[in-house]
């Protein structure tokens, strides 16, 4: 009898050439069709009647979804830069914060209408006869759609670095630089990410509305899933609005698999605990690259930019005396700032003044009862969001397996635009005769519940695993759990949460209080039924209007409930 030779199991991460040749293939043809998309971003146009039109065709479809997601890729680029700029300066200088904090909760209020209006004929003087004008606002539109979000959640996150991590900081003398990509920029990134992931809900809102651009009097329609599925809604067409939908989707769990999946399971690393959690998310396209031969070279070319990035860096710029540029006296920067507060304060004097000309006196009026009935509405629904999303985002964040399970399943809900929704409400109130003034507060719920939903769930998934586990062992249940646990731990999550939902609610009580579906119009009593019909009707200085006490509830908002949840997050619930 022949023995057969034993064969050694490889190791669960071998490489394997095939990961190699499968991972090439799939990073070219990535490259091949983004350049593609970005090559035809810069074709001319001529006429605001030009000659873009959206055709309803699904064999389009693919070409449409490229070029949108090209648009959601360019617009998550500039709300990282924004994100890692504006939030730092926010975090760590106080005059900087004074303005950026208020100013950023003011623009995620601004109604996107607003964005648009004033954005597309800046961006088309920029690029005359080039589409890239109206790529740009379109972009810009998706920008603003997630940009406010994403910052402030990095904004919050830096501000609770647990003090452990700062004294262990300071003990190896790590100096600003250092210690942020070393310390601050890790704890954040779980929360970044999980905003980043519920900021597509936005995106994609965005990009209903950007794709098909006011020029004047006309619309132009740039090729993409949110132009067809607008067009599709304008003219009642369902079959090709069951195609948009189903090329949505595919396009959200692309991205979700390609890309927010294998960062979900690379950030799982920065998570800050003291045991080791039981449950890692797990991702194909992840252990495909760790599993290939080129992942080794990766690896080191990444871990030789990162130290010449975290360490390198500083050094030179000590070596050149650069640091001298930005070091200021403590008397020099109490002048810079109050040099800071005067110039804001002057320019938003100098553009009040112009805004007050260009607004119409007579409607003046009419606001306060407008803008009672909108507001009642948008606290009933974010009340109701927090109400019910809170408990589950937190059921859901306590187990990694829901997490994967339920992560994709609520990203592609998240990712479908409110307004998508609209036509389908409308059919019903008509044929049952019901009042949009109720039905509405559940239509701006599908634009605040989902930012409720990721930033419980992002905050719980970042707990550290012994707190969970101590608990257990002092067998905390019930509502002690929740008041004394469970609460405190996650506040600063829910409170970011409620203030993005915040914002995507006053963006959906716009559309939500004036619905469409082909001839059928549904309306309700509201400041935001007030700025669809006037922008819908050209009417820019009523809008305009409209848009200004929206920001002013906004502002009110700002002062009298944010910042006070800020401080209580900031002060009483934190790790430490």
């Amino acid at each position: 009898m022949v023995k057969k030779p034993l064969i050694k199991a490889k190791p669960r991460n071998h490489y394997h050439w095939r990961n190699d040749l499968l991972l090439w293939v799939l990073l070219l043809t990535i490259t091949v069709l983004l350049l593609k998309g970005w090559h035809d971003m810069h074709s001319t146009f001529s006429t605001p009647s030009g000659n873009i039109e959206v055709n309803l065709d699904p064999h389009l479809l693919p070409y449409y979804t490229l070029r949108t997601t090209m648009r959601l890729l360019l617009g998550l680029v500039f709300s990282l830069l924004f994100t890692f700029i504006f939030g730092v300066l926010a975090a760590k200088y106080k005059a900087a914060e004074r303005v950026i904090l208020p100013f950023v909760n003011f623009m995620e209020s601004v109604p996107l209408v607003g964005f648009l209006t004033f954005t597309t004929v800046m961006f088309i003087a920029l690029f005359p006869h080039n589409i890239m004008g109206l790529e740009c606002a379109a972009i810009f539109g998706v920008f603003t759609g997630q940009a406010w979000n994403m910052m402030l959640i990095f904004y919050q996150t830096i501000r609770i670095v647990p003090n452990e991590l700062n004294e262990a900081s300071r003990m190896f003398h790590h100096g600003p630089w250092t210690r942020f990509w070393r310390i601050e920029c890790p704890y954040s990134m779980p929360g970044l990410l999980w905003n980043t992931m519920v900021s597509q809900s936005a995106a994609w809102f965005a990009i209903l509305a950007t794709e098909a651009i006011p020029v004047k009097t006309n619309t132009v329609e740039l090729p993409g899933v949110g132009s067809f599925m607008a067009e599709a809604l304008t003219q009642a067409n369902v079959s090709a609005v069951v195609w948009s939908v189903i090329a949505l989707i595919v396009n959200i769990i692309l991205l979700d698999q390609l890309m927010f999946r294998p960062l979900v399971r690379w950030v799982h690393k920065f998570k800050y605990e003291d045991t080791a959690s039981k449950n890692q998310n797990t991702s194909w396209f992840y252990s495909l690259i760790r599993h290939s031969y080129s992942s080794i070279y990766m690896t080191r070319g990444l871990i030789a930019f990162a130290h010449f990035w975290v360490y390198g860096l500083p050094r030179l710029c000590y070596k050149f005396k650069l640091n001298y540029l930005v070091k200021v006296s403590p008397g020099g920067s109490a002048k810079v700032a109050k040099l800071w507060y005067v110039a804001i304060i002057l320019i938003c004097g100098y553009y009040g003044v112009l805004l007050w000309q260009f607004l119409p006196k007579a409607d003046l009026l009419k606001m306060p009862l407008l803008m009672s009935y909108t507001a009642i509405r948008v606290f009933v629904a974010m009340a109701l969001s927090v109400i019910i999303f809170v408990p589950l985002g937190v059921w859901i964040g306590l187990n990694q397996k829901l997490v994967k399970m339920f992560q994709p399943i609520i990203q592609v809900l998240a990712a479908l635009p409110a307004n998508l929704f609209y036509p389908l409400i409308a059919i019903i109130l008509i044929s049952y005769h019901q009042s949009l003034s109720i039905w509405s507060i559940f239509l701006i719920m599908l634009g605040t519940q989902w930012y409720i939903l990721f930033n419980v769930i992002a905050g719980v998934s970042t707990l550290p695993y012994n707190l969970i586990e101590v608990s257990r062992m002092f067998h905390v249940r019930g509502l002690m759990w929740w008041r004394k646990f469970m609460i405190p731990a996650v506040f600063p999550y829910i409170v970011t949460g409620i203030i993005s939902a915040a914002g995507g609610a006053w963006n959906a009580a716009i559309a939500s209080e004036l619905i469409t579906w082909g001839k059928m119009t549904k309306q309700a009593v509201g400041l935001g039924a007030y700025i669809s019909d006037t922008t819908a009707n050209n009417e820019l200085a009523q809008a305009a209007l409209g848009c200004t006490v929206m920001c002013f509830m906004v502002a009110l908002c700002i002062v009298f409930v944010w910042k006070p949840l800020y401080t209580i997050a900031e002060t009483k619930f934190r790790i430490n």
